[in-house]
């Protein structure tokens, strides 16, 4: 009886770990996305050299020049892996 108790903690231990890598890439995937928005956000928002809008004014010359510009090369100026999408509101 004794081998079937060691089997059973086992089994046990392989399907701990196994939820427990599943767990930890999503979170991983999860984590990765809103990091990479954040940082997209931050790049077109704040003043660096990609920026179209600086204290929520948006620079219509420089957003003309990004409208311009092809997705490859704006998403390269970016540094983004992911695919993405810029969607701007205006409140008034």
């Amino acid at each position: 009886m004794p081998k079937l108790n060691f089997k059973i903690d086992e089994i046990m231990l392989v399907l701990i770990a196994a939820v427990i890598a599943m767990i930890a890439v999503i979170y991983d995937k999860t984590g990765a996305n809103e990091t990479e928005a954040e940082k997209i956000t931050e790049m077109i928002l704040d003043d660096h050299t990609i920026s179209f809008a600086n204290d929520g004014i948006v620079d219509e010359n420089k957003l003309i020049e990004i409208q311009n510009m092809a997705y490859d090369d704006f998403k390269k100026s970016l540094k983004a892996k992911n695919d993405f999408c810029i969607y701007i509101e205006d409140d008034g």
